[in-house]
C-alpha cells in the first residue's frame, strides 16, 4: 500500500515515476514516497513543490553511498535519478565529453571505449555507482596519487536547485574561466545544495598495457616505507596500497591470481599492490626496475601481473571495502598527509575494538588509510552493540589523526552509534560560512537535511 505522500507525487508528476518504498532505507529509516524521473522538468516540479510544501528530499544514484552520512532529520521523498542516464556529447577531438548523473561509471567508460578514450574517475561498484554520485560524495580509489579526485577532472556542471531552476557552471571546452568555479562546491557535498544533473569532463587516452606488482612484507610498517620509496623513484607507480593479512586473504582466496608463494603466512604479514600502465615497453621497464627496488628494501617475494587480470584485480581492489562493511562493527577512513602515512598507520593498528585490531587499506601515495573492525563474533549483529565502545574507538583515531593535522569520517557504524556522534569529525573554523551556503542554496532545508558536517 502506497502512502498518502506517493499519491500526492503521482497527481503532481505522474503514477509512472512513483516506485515501491519497500527495498530502500537510509540507516534504517524507510521514505515515504521514492520517484524516479523520466527528465529534468519533473525533477525541477518535484523540487519546486517540496520547498513549498517544506518535504524533503534525498537524491540517490545507484545507492552504493545511501548510508553515507549523519542521520537525516527526515526522510520524506528519495528522487532516483537513474533514468537521467543519457551521453549528451562526447568530442574525441577535444577529449571532453559531457554525461547525465544518472549514468553509471561503467556504462560511461563503456561509451568512450571505441574512441580510445576514457574518464579518470575511480568509484567502488562502477557498474551501479552514477556519475551524479561520485561527484556528491567525492568518491576516489586506488589511483587517487595520480588521478586526484572526481573535481579535477570536471569542467562543467548542470544543477537544478530547490527553486525549481536550472543553472550551469564551467563549460565544454577544458580553458574555460568565465565566472565562479562552483563545480568544486557542488562536489562532495552529498546533495545538500542542489541536484546535479548533468557533468561535463576532461578525458585521458586509454593505455594499451597494465601491470600490477603485488609484494609481501613481514609487517605493514615495512611495506609502507618501501611504497614510499618506491613512489619517489624513476620506476614509480600510477598509485599503489597497502593491505594487512585479512584483506590480502580475500585476494588469494579469489578468483585472481594472486599467488600462494608470495610468504604471506601469518597474521602480521602485509601485502603491497602498486599499479602501472602505459606502453608495453616502457611500462614492462618500470615493472623490472620496480621489483629490485621493493626485494632491495625488504619484500619476502614478489609477483608480477600483466594484461587483462591487471585491470580485474585493480577492479577487485577497487570494490573491496564495501564488501568489508558488511562483516564490519566500524568502518573510518583517515586522510592525513602522504608522508605521514606510515606513522599514522602504525598509530592506528594499535586502536582495538572489542578485542579486535583493525584491517587497513593504506594509500601511501594519497595519503589515506581505511580502518575495518571486524564484528564482536560471527553472530553479533551491529543493531545488538553497545555504542560506547564504539565511540571511543572513534576518538582514538580522531586523536591521532589530529596529532598529524589530517581528518576521520566514519564510513560505516551502527546506527545508535551514529545517533551520538557527527561522523564528519570536528567541526571546522568554516562551519559558519558552510551554513551560510546552504541557507542561501536550500533556504528551506530541502535536499538531505542533517547528513552533512555539523548538520547541515
Amino acid at each position: 500500500m502506497e502512502s498518502p505522500l506517493s499519491d500526492r507525487l503521482a497527481g503532481l508528476l505522474g503514477g509512472n515515476v512513483v516506485l515501491p518504498v519497500s527495498d530502500i532505507e537510509i540507516d534504517d529509516i524507510v521514505p515515504q514516497a521514492v520517484i524516479r524521473p523520466t527528465d529534468r522538468l519533473q525533477i525541477s516540479e518535484l523540487l519546486l513543490w517540496a520547498a513549498s510544501e517544506h518535504i524533503s528530499v534525498m537524491p540517490r544514484g545507484g545507492g552504493t553511498r545511501l548510508n553515507l552520512g549523519n542521520l537525516p532529520k527526515s526522510a520524506d521523498v528519495v528522487l532516483d535519478l537513474s533514468a537521467i542516464n543519457q551521453l549528451v556529447d562526447y568530442q574525441p577531438a577535444d577529449m571532453t565529453a559531457t554525461v547525465e548523473a544518472g549514468m553509471t561509471l561503467s556504462s560511461f567508460q563503456e561509451r568512450l571505449a571505441p574512441g580510445r578514450e576514457f574518464v579518470p574517475l575511480e568509484s567502488a561498484e562502477a557498474d551501479r555507482s552514477t556519475i551524479g554520485g561520485i561527484l556528491s560524495v567525492g568518491a576516489s580509489g586506488p589511483l587517487s596519487y595520480t588521478y586526484g579526485l572526481p573535481r579535477e577532472w570536471l569542467i562543467g556542471i548542470s544543477v537544478i536547485g530547490t527553486d525549481g531552476v536550472a543553472t550551469k557552471s564551467g563549460g565544454k571546452v577544458v580553458k574555460n574561466v568565465t565566472g565562479y568555479d562552483l563545480n568544486k562546491l557542488y562536489t562532495g557535498s552529498l546533495g545538500t545544495l542542489g541536484i546535479i544533473v548533468e557533468a561535463t569532463f576532461k578525458l585521458l587516452p586509454i593505455n594499451p598495457h597494465n601491470g600490477i606488482l603485488l609484494a609481501s612484507f613481514s609487517e605493514l610498517s615495512s611495506s609502507v616505507v618501501a611504497s614510499r620509496t618506491l613512489l619517489h623513484s624513476p620506476a614509480a607507480p600510477i598509485g599503489c596500497l597497502n593491505v594487512t593479512y585479512q584483506i590480502s586473504r580475500r585476494l588469494q582466496d579469489s578468483n585472481l591470481a594472486a599467488s600462494h608463494n608470495l610468504g604471506l603466512l601469518d597474521e602480521g604479514t602485509a601485502l603491497f599492490l602498486a599499479f602501472y600502465s602505459g606502453r608495453p615497453q616502457a611500462t614492462r621497464r618500470r615493472l623490472d626496475e620496480a621489483e629490485k627496488t621493493l626485494l632491495a628494501k625488504g619484500a619476502n617475494a614478489v609477483q608480477r601481473i600483466e594484461g587483462p587480470i591487471a585491470r580485474d584485480t585493480l577492479r577487485w581492489i577497487t570494490d573491496i571495502p564495501t564488501q568489508i562493511c558488511n562483516d564490519a562493527a566500524l568502518v573510518m577512513k583517515a586522510s592525513v598527509q602522504s608522508k605521514l602515512a606510515a606513522k599514522a598507520s602504525a598509530e592506528f593498528s594499535t586502536v582495538t575494538l572489542f578485542g579486535e585490531y583493525p584491517d587497513q587499506i593504506a594509500d601511501s601515495g594519497f595519503g589515506s588509510i581505511r580502518l575495518f573492525w571486524p564484528k564482536f563474533g560471527d553472530l553479533q549483529s551491529t543493531h545488538s552493540m553497545e555504542p560506547q565502545p564504539i565511540i571511543d574507538t572513534i576518538q582514538q583515531v580522531r586523536q591521532i589523526v589530529q596529532h598529524y593535522d589530517g581528518s576521520a569520517v566514519v564510513e560505516h557504524c551502527p546506527v545508535r552509534v551514529k545517533s551520538q556522534i557527527d561522523i564528519w569529525g570536528d567541526y571546522p573554523d568554516s562551519l559558519a560560512i558552510m551554513q551560510n551556503i546552504k541557507k542561501r542554496f536550500d533556504p528551506n532545508g530541502v535536499l538531505n537535511p542533517g547528513r552533512f558536517l555539523g548538520g547541515i
